[in-house]
């Protein structure tokens, strides 16, 4: 399995994820939500696509989303942990659906998906040691 197999399964998870929270649970995603989400999903859809006709991958393509989607979840994030942070966003973006082990909700769950996803894109090509 290659890196961009894992990157399928990470951003896969990531969209069953969100999926369930808003379909299942009821969540209404705010507007920075739904940016993650574009990010998210098309990353997971160009993978499928991808690697179930064998074509090659566009490294660029999977760094632009992943950065995009990264930098999204990471304002976020610090929208929710500002005691302020109501005054820059009126949206619904700060409510708290979930909130698992004090700090892990979903923007923070976006965050890691999207951090694992840069980890994986930004990973270094091996070398066929023959």
């Amino acid at each position: 399995m290659s890196r961009y197999h894992f990157m399928l399964i990470v951003s896969t998870v990531a969209t069953l994820g969100s999926l369930y929270f808003s379909e299942i649970r009821g969540f209404i995603p705010c507007p920075l939500c739904w940016w993650q989400r574009l990010f998210m999903y098309t990353t997971a859809i160009y993978l499928l696509v991808s690697l179930f006709r064998n074509r090659p991958v566009d490294g660029f393509f999977l760094r632009l989303y992943t950065l995009l989607g990264f930098a999204v979840a990471a304002y976020h994030v610090i929208l929710e942990r500002l005691p302020d942070g109501e005054a820059l966003c009126t949206n619904g973006c700060l409510i708290k659906w979930v909130n698992y082990f004090g700090f892990l909700t979903i923007p923070m769950m976006s965050l890691i998906a999207f951090t694992i996803l840069i980890a994986l894109a930004f990973y270094p090509k091996q070398k066929n040691a023959q």
